[in-house]
């Protein structure tokens, strides 16, 4: 994660480094698993790419309205959410953002990512179809 983020971006920062150390980690079948929310990991991550790539828009990116993220094999997701999530914390700690502009997109941020990783983490994390102990 960046090296430049500082104040209140750092607990973002530090939230979102815990969820790409784990998606990084995945196998191929991982990405099939089933999310909490419902869908696959897959398409829960292809999800926050998504709101990632809206919340860097809302701070500053200059990215048209509507643009999304390229789809991409499940294999990519970790990367393009890496890129994405550097952007976005950039983007935060640019100083001409407004201060409380700044921390609503913080707290919102926040509450994407904590929300993804509880559904990515879900029930058998890494483990499809272990059953019977």
């Amino acid at each position: 994660m960046s090296e430049s983020v500082h104040g209140p971006a750092r607990d973002l920062a530090r939230e979102l480094h815990r969820l790409l150390d784990r998606l990084r980690s995945w196998s191929a079948a991982s990405w099939g698993v089933r999310a909490a929310a419902g869908g696959t990991r897959a398409e829960r991550a292809t999800a926050l790419a998504r709101e990632l790539a809206r919340l860097s828009r809302v701070a500053g990116s200059g990215a048209p309205d509507g643009a999304q993220p390229p789809p991409l094999a499940a294999h990519g997701l970790a990367d393009q959410l890496t890129v994405l999530a550097e952007d976005l914390l950039d983007l935060l700690s640019r100083a001409d953002l407004d201060p409380a502009r700044r921390a609503q997109l913080i707290a919102e941020s926040h509450e994407v990512v904590t929300a993804a990783r509880a559904d990515l983490d879900g029930v058998g994390f890494g483990f499809a179809g272990t059953r019977g102990r």
